[in-house]
């Protein structure tokens, strides 16, 4: 029974997510795998509560990353078998680190009779989520939270928190849920002691999801009056080329792709006049520095247009030994000149460059094609005319401090330009897209994301989806945007939320151990 269990958690929890996008789910995925670690009797309690916690997060973590498989076999030409050996041994390494961890510390620590029982489980699912953000270079690819990026009133609370307050939240509930079950499953004349102040504890719950959703309206509307203020605006045109990535970097087809995109640009500005135009990452699939042609070709569009275009390519620049390779957003101006280059500064472990290449020898196919890269060095506002463009490149939009540092730097738009062609369609799209939502919210700024195949959208401050294109066609978005110098307290202060649950988890740790410890003593 707690194998069955666990493994449903798994299925619930993967199933809460998009595409499948059944997001009350993820209310209740998690009291299954509860159920299953209280249920675990006799020898080695705490070595199958790991157990059963690493096969729940096993189930998870391939319903959510099965499109590993699609972007290495089928873009990065890796034998299937491969291909499908490494979703495995990625989705085991997180589930070794993350999920099992999470069960081990449930099964050793949590005591719901305790003071702040309560709090145990979220705060540390929080601290897990956490490191799971900055752990090995860091990969926060689907955070619970991300499962409610729908429900706007509730997500405005990532202003405070980022992401982590609604996963927070979310596993409250799965706590307080099973609490309630176990009470009601018990014997009776064990359930006040076994489960004290629950009545209180269910009160207190319902009311802050309730409050929470109460203010997450107040500041809806207050958000949309603010923007809608008079004020200037900024024409902008998001252009998705739809190019096919089997042929993106074939040379043969670098004249047609130009085409496609200055065409789709033309279409834009004919409907709108747009002052700046977005080109997805990697857009000009060459070197842009060297191949002054397609380089004219660019500029002589925005000067007889007489608009800004940021577009995405790969540079380099030459050393004393070698020559390094960036993952590049350029702006141009109107001018025709280049104003500002971002270089890449989170990049893709095995899409980007190889981390320990003597061990991972067998994947240097998935960088062959485009080459290693070297991160940037940090931040690089991209700005003109009062506009201060924090951008982020593909990956980098999944991580909540990047963006946030971008607008406490002073950026008033943040921009994502990305190429999630390598996903194929399945369900990767989306959730990218998802993850993308919170950044609005967090930083209380226009995103715009421009994708080379979809999903190319406008996500306004309050994380409203106001428009967005379809996989795989070639189109264009246009449509006016604010920048926004006001700074949420995310913004400003970080993650302060994360530094709360860390001292409730150390406080609840040591009070544990301390009464351990009383208990032996004479």
């Amino acid at each position: 029974m707690p194998l069955v269990l666990s493994i449903l958690s798994g299925v619930l929890a993967g199933a809460s997510f998009p595409k499948y996008g059944f997001s009350l789910i993820a209310w209740v995925a998690y009291v299954p795998l509860l159920f299953s670690i209280k249920m675990i009797t006799g020898r080695k309690v705490i070595l199958k509560s790991y157990t059963y916690g690493l096969i729940s997060g096993l189930v998870t973590n391939a319903i959510l990353l099965y499109w590993v498989v699609v972007a290495m076999n089928r873009y990065g030409t890796i034998n299937i078998f491969v291909s499908i050996a490494a979703l495995v041994l990625l989705s085991t390494i997180l589930s070794v680190l993350y999920s099992g961890t999470f069960a081990l510390l449930v099964r050793l620590f949590w005591n719901s009779s305790l003071p702040g029982g309560l709090l145990f489980i979220p705060v540390t699912w929080v601290l897990l989520e956490y490191a799971k953000t900055y752990l090995f270079s860091g990969f926060p690819w689907e955070l619970l939270g991300y499962s409610q990026y729908k429900d706007l009133p509730l997500i405005q609370i990532s202003r405070f928190t980022a992401v982590y307050g609604l996963s927070f939240l979310i596993m409250l509930f799965n706590t307080l849920l099973y609490e309630v079950l176990a009470w009601w499953y018990d014997i009776r004349s064990v359930r006040t002691a076994k489960y004290p102040f629950l009545f209180i504890k269910t009160v207190a719950v319902l009311s802050l999801i309730t409050g929470i959703l109460v203010y997450g309206d107040i500041r809806i509307n207050r958000t949309n009056a603010m923007v809608g203020k008079p004020g200037k605006d900024l024409d902008i045109a998001l252009i998705q080329g739809d190019i096919d990535q089997s042929h993106k970097w074939d040379p043969v087809y670098q004249e047609r792709t130009m085409a496609d995109y200055l065409s789709l640009s033309l279409q834009a500005y004919e409907r709108s006049h747009p002052e700046l135009v977005v080109w997805p990452e990697t857009a000009t699939p060459f070197f842009f520095q060297s191949e002054p042609r397609y380089a004219d070709m660019i500029g002589n569009f925005v000067r007889a247009h007489s608009t800004y275009m940021l577009f995405g390519s790969p540079t380099y620049q030459y050393t004393d030994r070698s020559v390094e390779y960036f993952n590049s957003a350029l702006l141009m101006s109107d001018d025709g000149g280049v104003k500002g280059v971002y270089d890449k500064r989170h990049l893709v472990p095995f899409g980007e460059y190889l981390p320990l290449k003597r061990i991972f020898f067998f994947l240097k196919k998935l960088t062959d094609s485009i080459g290693a890269f070297t991160p940037g060095i940090g931040p690089e506002m991209l700005h003109f005319d009062g506009v201060r463009i924090g951008t982020l490149i593909c990956y980098e939009i999944i991580f909540p401090q990047l963006s946030a540092e971008d607008a406490r730097d002073g950026a008033n738009l943040l921009v994502t330009i990305t190429d999630d062609a390598w996903f194929g369609d399945t369900s990767a799209p989306y959730q990218h897209l998802s993850m993308t939502v919170f950044r609005a919210v967090e930083n209380e700024r226009f995103v715009l994301r421009a994708a080379n195949t979809g999903i190319s959208a406008v996500i306004s401050p309050t994380g409203k989806i106001l428009t967005a294109t379809k996989l795989f066609v070639p189109a264009f978005i246009d449509y006016a945007v604010r920048p926004i110098d006001a700074k949420t307290f995310y913004t400003v202060h970080g993650d302060v939320f994360v530094l709360s649950c860390m001292m409730v988890f150390l406080a609840f740790v040591l009070s544990m151990v301390y009464r351990r410890l009383s208990r032996r003593l004479p």
